[in-house]
């Protein structure tokens, strides 16, 4: 990102304040940037305030104190004129408080210093360094932003990188007989166009990264119906160059790229750092647990488990892709499945006549009902008796999110058993009538898949002999650790979900 913006601090000529105040600028020109940065996600910001015009005699202190430096002091006394240490000069600060947001500390329109009731505002450094905004100030801009992608016709799509888009591994988390397989593939993509190369060596970040099967065409192709954005819990390094990778000519996301350095909670991604309306976003991750408050945003994606350090750290008891010598199908594989998600839920969203009433979430979730609309479900060994409030229990409630009916009792309306032991009393009655007997993974598969997969993949003595999926804490803990590409850490107080510990169990098929 580029530095903020000084004034010369070798001039000592007055210049009039919206010329010369250094902070304000800074933000103000967030709207329209210089061609050699060309950044996208500044653009969002439009429209940023502007500071009111001082006496053009007068030095603006808010210019002064950036060019000065820290040794120079701006002082500020409430309801008075504002001197510096070079003297006196008249205040611009008539339409502040409240502060619509600062650069370095010092207010973008009246130039005053952020003092400590100012700590509320949200840093937005991955626009511009030092630049934060109050909740005010974001809100407004987001108004701005649902209108101008609305008049495009676009929704926003807020992109996770590891697991969702590709797979990065560390070098040293890759045995011998890997690293001479992996550069066979090197040198057979070398042969090919630039543009179909998937697998890259990265020695200047100590890692292997794989591009997930059909993810340049997934991008193109929600390029024209979506403003793109990446959020990762990798570092700003990390994910600048796994940008740099998928989109070289910043076509799709351009500077709107989030790392872990940019959330307001550590292990926790909230829309609040995204200068986009929360009801005019989706979501794609392979980690629902980071997103507590945005879950009806989201579209969980399978975890791409291309590295065998990727399956040992989510406790995968199968070879990884790469392991296997093979990989997901492009044309049906998870981003193929989600991309006709997205464009159903799209469509939707525009088939309104009001578009700007509508409601991305609400449209997604018709969507997802559709999955299981007309299955009703009773769980049979799944479900602890324990639980006096069945209807609260993750897969219980990931089955109606699914759009079925689930019921404790079998009746004649019944159409599945879902069990996770053989020989259980609701599992003869299915025998008995005819009924698919299912384990709880058909459920997980079918939100992946977004349509009824084959019951006869799911069977129920196949779930009952597979070791114990992670923990919810194991599993966020797991996904913490893989943030760019095995070098994030462990979450201290990891928030979790249920549908986390299927995220990487194998769907047939894929």
């Amino acid at each position: 990102m580029g530095e903020a913006s000084s004034t010369d601090s070798d001039s000592q000529q007055a210049v009039p304040p919206r010329e010369q105040n250094g902070a304000a600028q800074q933000a103000t020109s967030l709207e329209h940037p210089e061609p050699r940065e060309q950044n996208g996600a500044a653009q969002q910001a439009t429209n940023l305030e502007r500071p009111e015009p001082a006496a053009a005699s007068q030095p603006n202190p808010a210019a002064k104190a950036l060019a000065a430096g820290p040794s120079r002091r701006t002082l500020l006394r409430p309801g008075k004129r504002r001197r510096t240490e070079d003297g006196e000069g008249p205040s611009a600060a008539a339409s502040c408080p409240p502060h619509p947001g600062f650069m370095h500390g010092i207010c973008i329109r009246c130039g005053a210093l952020s003092t400590e009731a100012d700590d509320t505002a949200v840093a937005f450094k991955y626009i511009h360094e030092g630049l934060q905004l109050s909740g005010q100030e974001a809100d407004r801009i987001r108004s701005q932003h649902l209108m101008r992608v609305l008049n495009s016709r676009k929704l926003l799509l807020v992109l996770d990188l590891d697991h969702t888009l590709l797979a990065s591994t560390r070098l040293t988390d890759v045995d011998p007989d890997c690293q001479r397989k992996l550069h066979g593939l090197l040198e057979l993509e070398a042969q090919g166009p630039e543009s179909a190369r998937r697998l890259h060596h990265l020695p200047h970040m100590n890692m292997w990264t794989c591009l997930r099967p059909f993810v340049r065409e997934f991008l193109e192709a929600a390029h024209e119906r979506f403003e793109l954005q990446i959020y990762t819990h990798g570092d700003q390094d990390y994910a600048r160059e796994m940008a740099r990778i998928l989109d070289p000519t910043r076509k799709y996301f351009a500077e709107r790229i989030i790392s872990a350095g940019d959330s307001t909670r550590k292990h926790v991604k909230n829309l609040d750092v995204v200068l986009g309306a929360e009801a005019a976003a989706l979501i794609l991750d392979d980690t629902e647990g980071v997103w507590p408050e945005h879950r009806h945003n989201l579209i969980l994606m399978h975890r791409y488990i291309y590295f065998p350090a990727c399956a040992n750290r989510f406790g995968i008891q199968q070879p990884s892709l790469l392991q296997r010598d093979t990989d997901e199908d492009p044309t049906v594989g998870p981003l193929a499945t989600v991309l006709g998600v997205m464009q159903r839920t799209h469509e939707r969203f525009f088939a309104a006549t009001d578009p700007a009433s509508q409601d991305v979430r609400s449209h997604l979730g018709d969507v997802r009902r559709e999955v299981l609309a007309g299955v009703e479900l009773v769980f049979s060994r799944v479900i602890p008796l324990a639980e006096f409030q069945p209807e609260r229990n993750p897969l219980w409630q990931l089955a109606v999110e699914l759009g079925a009916a689930c019921a404790e009792a079998v009746s004649e309306r019944t159409t599945h058993v879902v069990a996770a032991a053989d020989h259980t009393s609701k599992v003869r009655w299915a025998h008995k009538h005819g009924k698919p007997v299912v384990s709880p993974d058909w459920l997980y598969a079918a939100s992946f898949m977004w349509r009824k997969p084959d019951e006869a993949d799911y069977g129920v003595a196949a779930y009952a002999q597979a070791p114990a999926p992670l923990s919810r804490e194991e599993d966020m803990a797991a996904a913490a650790a893989g943030a760019g590409g095995g070098q994030g850490d462990y979450p201290q107080q990891p928030v979790s979900c249920e549908a986390d510990k299927a995220a990487a169990a194998a769907v047939p098929g894929w």
